[in-house]
C-alpha cells in the first residue's frame, strides 16, 4: 500500500481551506454563531483562534491520511472512485457519528446541517483528490 503525501498534504490545506470559507460571512458564519448562541464579539474575545487553527489543520492531515488509506484500501483510482469513498467514509462515520451527539446534546439542526454539509462537501473534495492523484 502506498499513499501519495504530497496529495495527503494538498487535501489537507483544501480541507482546512475550505472551514475558512465555509465558516466565513460569505456562508455560513452568522447562521453558525446564532446556532451556537454567540456573537461575533463574544467569539473574538475568547482568545486567539490560533490553538483551534493548529488542532484543526493536524484533525486534517490525519483525516486525509485516512481517507488515503480507505481509497487505497478500496482500490480507488479515480476522481469519482474517491469522490465516492469520500461520500461513504462521510455516510459511515461522519454523519452517523455527529446525528447522535446533536439530538442527546439537543443542540439546533442548523448547527448539524451546518457541519455535516462541512464534512460532506469536504470528504467528497479530498477523495477525489486523493483518488485522482495516487
Amino acid at each position: 500500500m502506498s499513499v501519495n503525501y504530497l496529495a495527503v498534504i494538498v487535501s489537507a490545506v483544501i480541507y482546512f481551506m475550505l472551514g475558512g470559507l465555509w465558516y466565513s460571512k460569505l456562508l455560513f458564519a452568522n447562521p453558525w454563531m446564532k446556532a451556537i448562541g454567540k456573537t461575533e464579539a463574544e467569539i473574538k474575545a475568547s482568545g486567539s483562534p490560533a490553538p483551534g487553527y493548529i488542532i484543526a489543520f493536524v484533525g486534517a492531515l490525519f483525516t486525509a491520511f485516512i481517507l488515503a488509506t480507505f481509497i487505497n484500501y478500496a482500490g480507488g483510482a479515480t476522481l469519482v472512485d474517491g469522490a465516492k469513498i469520500g461520500f461513504y467514509a462521510w455516510l459511515g462515520f461522519g454523519i452517523t457519528t455527529l446525528a447522535p451527539a446533536y439530538y442527546f446534546e439537543m443542540r439546533p439542526k442548523a448547527l448539524l446541517l451546518i457541519y455535516a454539509g462541512y464534512t460532506l462537501v469536504a470528504f467528497i473534495i479530498m477523495g477525489g483528490i486523493l483518488g485522482a492523484w495516487r
